[in-house]
């Protein structure tokens, strides 16, 4: 299988192959935004990306992989160690494919299938086993749980750098009339504003910002007790409880999964 680091990888929009996978093993990257004349299927193997739209964030874990559909401008930033796998799809060979970014699931199966894509040449046309590959892994896509990229950004001039802010900086403390005060708004005006263009409370908002770092975190193997300091809790219990509210499980558990990875 071809292994690259992201500064070398082949341009996936211009090979033969209608299905082409790329293996990427390195350190922390950052990409600039772009986007694909292909339908991209990234699947996270080790380590957490945060990918951004232009609307939305999401947070990507192993055991998951991101779905952009062809044109879908987007970057990524890729913390510490980290190893992906990506498969790209031709849409005029497959017109059929889900136009809409999310975020699924990966089970055992779907990773095998993926892995197996990777291994394959990129210069010559699918045999009918391949082609019968594919279908599978179409199939089973198509079945996978999915989650929305589930954190919208906020345009307004005023609210866009509270926005990056604390997606920098979760723990950061500020209320909103402390960020009002920054930018020459009131509390009011910006959490009426941040309810406009979110659909989320300004609180509601930051708490799930605070989630995806802590995902993100944990699947880096991050403790409880450092992922509850880096998101702003004094104490784990007052993270743990959160965590439990929004996933129905405690954040050790989704450590464990991380570390019982093959």
């Amino acid at each position: 299988m071809p292994v690259y680091s992201p500064t070398a990888v082949e341009d996936p929009d211009t090979v033969a192959c209608p299905v082409v996978g790329m293996a990427i093993d390195t350190r922390e990257h950052a990409s600039d935004w772009h986007a694909h004349r292909r339908t991209q299927l990234l699947y996270q193997v080790e380590g957490g990306v945060t990918l951004y739209l232009a609307d939305r964030v999401g947070q990507l874990a192993p055991l998951q992989a991101a779905w952009l559909p062809a044109g879908c401008v987007h970057r990524t930033a890729m913390h510490g160690t980290f190893a992906y796998r990506s498969l790209y799809f031709d849409v005029s060979v497959y017109p059929d494919l889900p136009r809409e970014p999310r975020i699924l699931d990966v089970n055992p199966l779907l990773r095998e299938m993926i892995v197996r894509i990777t291994h394959w040449p990129s210069d010559r046309a699918l045999d009918a086993p391949r082609a019968r590959l594919v279908g599978a892994l179409l199939d089973e896509l198509a079945a996978a749980p999915t989650a929305p990229l589930h954190l919208p950004m906020p345009r307004d001039r005023r609210l866009a750098p509270i926005a990056r802010e604390l997606l920098e900086n979760p723990a950061c403390p500020l209320s909103i009339d402390d960020w009002g005060r920054r930018v020459g708004a009131s509390g009011r005006t910006l959490a009426r504003m941040f309810l406009a263009e979110t659909g989320l409370p300004f609180t509601r908002w930051r708490a799930q910002c605070r989630l995806l770092t802590a995902r993100a975190r944990l699947a880096e193997g991050a403790s409880v007790t450092e992922v509850a300091h880096a998101v702003g809790y004094a104490s784990d219990s007052a993270f743990i409880a959160m965590y439990r509210r929004a996933y129905g499980e405690p954040p050790g558990r989704r450590r464990r999964r991380r570390d019982s990875l093959p």
